[in-house]
């Protein structure tokens, strides 16, 4: 629903957003996250993105902090547990923050 309205600049009036978002923000809250399906992204693109994750979460640490989360680096990169401070406690998670800005990937362009 969100998808096909997403360029109507009313549509955080409707009832039925503001209910999705409710959701949204609770799922968020209280499991930590949330799954999208019907988003019309790829299998085969999503299982690459998987793969180079995995690939990518193997390597020892000292190969992920050549890409180290910086300020220089507009806070992209790589944050090795308990480097991201939450409310004054580190997280027991690694992460990578990444962007791309209009890349075309056969035919879907992700920004």
């Amino acid at each position: 629903m969100l998808m096909k309205r997403g360029d109507d600049l009313n549509m955080k009036s409707d009832p039925a957003v503001q209910e999705v978002l409710k959701e949204l923000d609770l799922a968020c809250k209280n499991i930590g996250f949330f799954y999208v399906k019907g988003h019309g992204i790829p299998d085969s693109l999503l299982k690459e993105v998987r793969n180079v994750t995995r690939n990518f979460f193997d390597l020892p640490c000292d190969d992920k902090l050549k890409i180290k989360l910086t300020p220089s680096t507009g806070y992209r990169g790589y944050q090795k547990i308990k480097a991201n401070i939450t409310k004054g406690i580190p997280d027991l998670q690694e992460a990578i923050d990444v962007s791309i800005s209009n890349f075309d990937y056969g035919g879907i362009l992700l920004f």
